[in-house]
């Protein structure tokens, strides 16, 4: 296995991390094709939802499976002041941590319950109408290490407030590339609130 990261918790991967573009798991990076699934590095899974008026199911806004090389290079790619931006505001809003050790230490290894409240806010997923949840993996696996976890809206709104104009441009972009949209359709899009952790 590649990296640092000595897996002491994984699951097989939940069905809510499941490409729901492919209905099964993702098998390769969204944004270099790498396989993922007889890989033998960790990667991210990123999905977006939103709660649409008369609708009882969270609508997909977004989903990416995204190698380590690539999640760097996007890192790499915001400017540093984001980046150091970014680090702050969870050094300083979340117990990313601290929630880690609490939730091993009971065992607790069901990703509804690493899932079910946002890390920053402590808002309930079923009390906001957009989030995005994020799961670290390798193979078929989810490994639980700070991760998986869930953004609110409202998190998400404070993080790209944080964003220099230059980061932002790139978000955008790199999302447009990502989702196949209409060109009449980029603009709404536009504002959706995607954010690559």
């Amino acid at each position: 296995m590649s990296g640092a990261l000595e897996i002491t918790h994984s699951a097989p991967i939940p069905e809510i991390f499941y490409s729901e573009k492919e209905e099964k798991q993702f098998t390769e990076c969204t944004i270099c094709g790498k396989n993922l699934a007889d890989g033998n590095e960790l990667y991210l899974i990123e999905k977006a939802f939103e709660r649409k008026p008369g609708l009882d199911k969270p609508q997909l806004v977004f989903e990416l499976a995204c190698c380590m090389d690539c999640r760097q290079e996007m890192h790499d790619s915001l400017s540093k002041e984001s980046n150091e931006k970014i680090a702050a505001y969870f050094e300083a809003n979340s117990r990313v941590e601290e929630r880690d050790r609490e939730l091993k230490r009971h065992d607790f290894m069901d990703a509804d319950i690493w899932l079910n409240n946002c890390i920053v806010k402590n808002k309930a997923m079923d009390e906001v109408n957009e989030y995005q949840i994020y799961a670290l993996c390798w193979k078929d696996e989810m490994v639980f290490h700070q991760m998986p976890f869930m953004l609110c809206g409202e998190t998400i709104d404070d993080i790209m407030n944080l964003l220099s104009n230059k980061s932002l441009d790139i978000i955008n972009d790199l999302t447009a590339d990502l989702i196949d949209l209409p060109p009449e359709f980029r603009e709404l899009f536009k504002d959706k609130k995607v954010l690559f952790i």
